[in-house]
């Protein structure tokens, strides 16, 4: 390609796809093998827990910067070799061990693949714009590959698969990755801003807590992803269109409204998300199934992908500069341990449960925001009125 900006654009919006394929990929991957190899609910979900944690570690480190190539591209070998040997021994032994280099090894590669696209980031001469079509593309793929997340006999295959033919790629892309970057560095989030933390101080703000609440629906359907699919299973609901609608759902509407997210207000992006989690937790206590999960799926997968594009166009709202990522990872990992202990108590339920408790805090968070906005207004109007 002649255009040395539209190449680079190229590169980096297809390093932001292997990045999030990865990470989807991994989540709902490393989750259904967990979940099935362990010997109880709590466990498989401690070892996704885990497996947050090691990627937050690990992107701590993987995203500083200064890494040489070469130091990089024996890294990103030795950890597909580490996490393929891993995913295909848990096919001949069955055992925790084999699934734990795995994990490790992947949560190795998802921050070396963050690595990249923040090398390739920082080389641009003009700051990029927000990665909402990579994402999309690299749920797509991870909706691909994973298929029917409960026959284990395939599933291992395809991932270690998959993760040789990511790697190849991020092998090829991180040679074009300048030793020393034109553009400033980022904040140290996973793929540098594809994936940022909300500030600290965002929770004093009543207008963004249904915003805040969206943002924090991904974890428990990614966690309880692979026991849903199961559950659709025995409605005679296939797996794989449960994995591929709920990506649909939360990179969907984020991609075909990406241009209007951007002049959305707070308001308008907190109403939405407050709608959409409420529409989930209705579906979550009054339909029925399989149209309970289905309807919860796509509600709450909707209304994470908007706060994430919201999110992602208004720098406000996004996590301070050069915050670690290990710090989120810690509480993600807190609550998927005890979200698992929900689910190993009230299964299904608890799920359920889970989802509509969140919706029903949207639904009073939003009711607190108007009335605090209605209250802060009529006290500045009374000390204007002489």
């Amino acid at each position: 390609m002649n255009n040395p900006a539209v190449s680079g654009l190229l590169r980096l919006t297809l390093a932001r796809a292997c990045a999030w394929a990865l990470l989807i990929t991994g989540w709902i991957g490393i989750g259904s093998l967990a979940l099935r190899l362990a010997p109880t609910v709590t466990t498989g979900f401690a070892l996704v827990a885990l497996w947050l944690f090691a990627l937050g570690a690990a992107a701590t480190v993987a995203t500083r910067g200064g890494l040489p190539r070469r130091v990089r591209a024996l890294a990103l070998v030795a950890g597909a070799i580490f996490t393929g040997g891993g995913l295909l021994a848990t096919q001949h032994n069955a055992d925790l061990p084999a699934l734990g280099a795995a994990l490790l090894g992947w949560a190795a590669l998802t921050a070396l693949a963050s690595g990249v696209v923040r090398g390739l980031r920082q080389s641009q001469p003009v700051p990029p714009g927000p990665p909402i079509v990579a994402a999309s593309l690299g749920a797509l793929s991870a909706g691909l590959v994973l298929g029917d997340v409960g026959d284990l006999t395939t599933l291992a295959v395809r991932l270690a698969g998959f993760v040789g033919a990511v790697v190849l790629v991020l092998l090829v892309l991180q040679r074009r990755i300048d030793a020393k970057p034109r553009a400033p560095g980022c904040r140290a989030g996973l793929f540098d801003c594809s994936l940022p933390a909300w500030p600290a101080g965002a929770w004093r703000d009543t207008a963004q807590w249904p915003t805040l609440l969206a943002g924090l629906a991904m974890l428990p359907m990614m966690a309880a992803l692979p026991l849903m699919a199961d559950w659709c299973r025995a409605l005679a609901f296939p797996p794989q269109a449960m994995v591929l609608l709920h990506l649909a759902a939360m990179f969907g509407p984020a991609l075909l409204l990406r241009r209007s997210i951007a002049h959305w207000s707070l308001r308008t992006l907190s109403t939405v998300c407050a709608v959409l989690l409420i529409l989930g937790a209705a579906c979550a206590i009054w339909a029925a199934a399989p149209f309970d999960l289905l309807g919860l799926a796509v509600a709450h997968g909707a209304a994470w992908g908007l706060a994430w594009a919201g999110q992602l166009w208004a720098p406000a709202r996004r996590g301070q500069q050069g915050a670690s990522p290990l710090r989120a990872a810690a509480g993600y990992a807190l609550l998927t341990l005890a979200f698992g202990l929900i689910v190993q108590q009230a299964g299904a339920r608890g799920v359920a449960d889970v989802h509509a408790a969140l919706g029903i805090a949207a639904a009073l968070a939003w009711v607190i925001g108007e009335f605090v906005k209605v209250w802060s207004r009529e006290t500045v109007t009374r000390r204007r009125v002489p």
